[in-house]
C-alpha cells in the first residue's frame, strides 16, 4: 500500500469543508483525510469490507489504522472528535459503527460470479487451524470470507487476530469451476461463501492440536416451573465425630491401681 500517502495528498476535499479542516489540529486533519480515503475510496486496500449502507465496525477500523505506520495513536475519542468538529459532517458514528458521508461511502462490490485469479489468500488464527484442516473455511453466520489477491495483505488482515497467523492459499479458479461463486470487492479483495477443504493449501496442524470445541449453551430450564435445588445448601453436612484415641498404658494402669486401693485389696 505504498500509494496511500500520494493518494491522501491529492485527495480533494468536499465542498465547503476546507475552512473546518483548517481549524482541526494537524494530527486530526491527517486523520480526517485518512478516514475519507478508507471509508469513501479504498477500504479494500486496508482489508476492510463496508456494509451495504457504508457502515463498518469501529473496532475493525481501529485495528486497520493501528497496523499502519504512524497511526497507532488513534483512539475512539479521536474518531468522535473528527466526526463532531467537521461541519457539514463528513463522518457518521452510530453506536459501534462508522461510515463516510462526503463524498459518500465507497461502492466497491461488483456483480457476483466473475472469474477470480488462480490463487487467493487468507490468514487465520492458529487456534482455528485444526478445524479448517478438517472442515474447510466457513465464515461466521451472516458474513462472507474475505480473500486477498496478495499474500502480504492477507497476513496483515490475519495479524489483527493473531500474532502469527497461518497463511492459506485458495485454489480460486478450481473452486470457481466447481461452482463456488466469488464476488470482487475493489481491486484487492474477493468475497466468497464457505470453501471446501480440497481447494485449500495449508500446513497441517501440530500433532495433538484438537479441533475447537463449540461453545456450550445455557442449561435447559427445569420442567413445570420447578426450581432447581442446590443440594449442597439443602442437606446439612454430617458433623464429624471425634475419633476416640487410644489411652496411654500408664493411665489405665494407674486407674486400675486406684480402684484396687479403694476396695482394700
Amino acid at each position: 500500500m505504498g500509494g496511500v500517502a500520494r493518494d491522501l495528498r491529492s485527495l480533494p476535499l468536499p465542498q465547503n469543508s476546507t475552512l473546518n479542516m483548517a481549524r482541526l489540529p494537524r494530527q486530526l486533519e491527517g486523520l480526517a483525510r485518512m478516514l475519507t480515503y478508507i471509508l469513501c475510496h479504498r477500504p479494500d486496500e486496508f482489508g476492510l469490507v463496508l456494509a451495504e449502507d457504508g457502515f463498518i465496525s469501529l473496532k475493525l477500523l481501529h485495528q486497520a489504522l493501528a497496523a499502519e505506520p504512524g497511526w497507532g495513536f488513534v483512539r475512539r475519542r479521536h474518531l468522535e472528535e473528527v466526526a463532531t468538529l467537521l461541519q457539514p459532517p463528513r463522518f457518521e458514528i452510530v453506536g459501534e459503527q462508522i461510515r463516510g458521508l462526503a463524498p459518500g461511502p465507497a461502492r466497491l462490490r461488483r456483480p457476483p460470479g466473475e472469474k477470480p485469479p488462480p490463487l487467493l489468500y487468507l490468514a487465520l488464527s492458529p487456534k482455528a487451524q485444526a478445524r479448517v484442516w478438517e472442515e474447510g473455511l466457513k465464515p461466521p453466520p451472516g458474513q462472507e470470507l474475505v480473500l486477498a489477491r496478495q499474500a502480504d495483505l492477507a497476513r496483515k488482515i490475519g495479524g489483527r487476530r493473531a500474532a502469527e497467523p497461518i497463511l492459506i492459499t485458495v485454489q480460486a479458479q478450481a473452486a470457481f469451476k466447481a461452482g463456488i461463486i466469488f464476488q470482487e470487492y475493489g481491486e484487492e479483495l474477493f468475497l466468497a461463501p464457505a470453501l471446501p477443504r480440497e481447494f485449500l493449501q495449508m500446513p497441517p496442524p501440530p500433532p495433538g492440536q484438537e479441533k475447537a470445541k463449540p461453545v456450550r449453551g445455557p442449561e435447559p430450564p427445569t420442567p413445570g416451573g420447578a426450581l432447581p435445588l442446590d443440594f449442597s445448601k439443602v442437606l446439612k453436612p454430617v458433623p464429624k465425630t471425634r475419633r476416640h484415641q487410644a489411652e496411654p498404658a500408664w493411665k489405665s494402669q494407674t486407674r486400675t491401681w486406684r480402684k484396687k486401693r479403694r476396695r482394700g485389696e
